[in-house]
C-alpha cells in the first residue's frame, strides 16, 4: 500500500509537540508508539484533523458491522433498481481514508447497481497524493474500465462547485455526492 511519508506543510513550520492538547482524549494517544512513529502520528494528526497514522494501518476492506435498525435491515428491495455514480470529493485528504471510502463503496454496493466513481480533487497539492491515487485508478480501470474517474481541479473551488464538477462528468442520471 502507498502512503505519503512527509506531508507537505500546512500553515506554518512549527516542530510537532509532544502532545496534542490538553484535552483528556490525548492523555495516553500515541504512547504505545516508538518516538519515531510518534513523530509520524503526532505530524499526520496536525496535519490533517484526524489520526492519519492509524487510518493507514486500517485494512481498506475491514469489516463495517450492520447498525441498520431490523426493519431495515429485513427489507427487500427489487432486483431492477437503477444504477447510481458515486462522487467523492477531497482535497489533501490521506490517501488512505480516500482509498478506503472507494473500496468500501465498491464491496457494499452491488456491482451490477454501481456504475462509477467520480472523484474530485479541490486542489490537492500534494503531489505524492496524487500519484499514488492515479496509480491506484489506472490499475482499478484496468479490471473495471473506465469505472473511476478524476476530475482535479486547478485552484481550490469549494464545495458547491466540486459537487458540480463531479455532476458534469457523470455517465449515470442517478448520483450520490459524498
Amino acid at each position: 500500500m502507498l502512503f505519503p511519508t512527509e506531508l507537505p506543510q500546512k500553515g506554518s513550520d512549527e516542530k510537532v509537540g509532544e502532545s496534542l492538547s490538553d484535552s483528556s482524549l490525548f492523555v495516553r494517544w500515541g504512547h504505545d508508539l516508538g518516538p519515531e512513529s510518534r513523530r509520524v502520528a503526532l505530524k499526520k494528526f496536525q496535519y490533517y484533523g484526524y489520526n492519519g497514522y492509524l487510518s493507514d494501518r486500517l485494512s481498506l476492506a475491514r469489516p463495517i458491522p450492520d447498525l441498520r435498525p431490523d426493519g431495515c435491515r429485513n427489507m427487500s428491495y427489487p432486483t431492477n433498481l437503477p444504477q447510481v455514480s458515486i462522487i467523492f470529493i477531497f482535497v489533501n485528504e490521506a490517501l488512505s481514508v480516500i482509498l478506503r471510502s472507494i473500496h468500501t463503496a465498491m464491496n457494499r454496493t452491488p456491482s451490477h447497481l454501481l456504475k462509477e466513481i467520480i472523484l474530485v480533487d479541490d486542489n490537492s497539492n500534494n503531489a505524492e497524493l496524487k500519484e499514488n491515487l492515479q496509480n491506484f485508478v489506472k490499475e482499478t480501470n484496468s479490471q473495471r474500465p473506465d469505472f473511476i474517474k478524476v476530475v482535479r481541479h486547478d485552484k481550490q473551488e469549494g464545495l458547491i462547485r466540486s459537487r458540480v464538477s463531479g455532476l458534469e462528468s457523470l455517465q449515470c442520471p442517478r448520483c450520490c455526492p459524498v
